[in-house]
């Protein structure tokens, strides 16, 4: 099995153990691909808006599957100073490009 995690980067979702993309995000094979998945890494384009659209990109944030009572559900994560921040996401079919966007730049602004 291989090590590390998958992560979407560019609206691409590459495995560990490779350089080339699986799929794009919003595909059918990329909620296929939620189906069996656990956990990945999320690298949002967005910038924060310091001066005219110019400034650092936002942080990566970890994605996990978690089973509740209505099933497997997915929340995001991202630690800032030693704290832990937790959103909740969606199920499978909610994990879009515009959501994800959203919940990165919800979770870069607990600073």
């Amino acid at each position: 099995m291989a090590q590390g995690t998958p992560k979407v980067m560019d609206n691409q979702l590459y495995l560990p153990d490779g350089t080339e993309p699986v799929c794009t995000v919003e595909s059918p094979t990329w909620f296929d691909w939620l189906r069996e998945a656990q956990t990945f890494r999320y690298y949002s384009q967005r910038r924060h808006n310091v001066i005219r659209g110019h400034g650092p990109t936002l942080a990566p944030i970890s994605l996990r599957k978690e089973k509740r009572r209505r099933g497997c559900l997915w929340y995001a994560y991202r630690r800032s100073y030693r704290v832990l921040h937790k959103r909740y996401v969606g199920k499978s079919e909610a994990l879009t490009r515009d959501r994800l966007e959203e919940i990165a730049r919800a979770l870069n602004e607990v600073d």
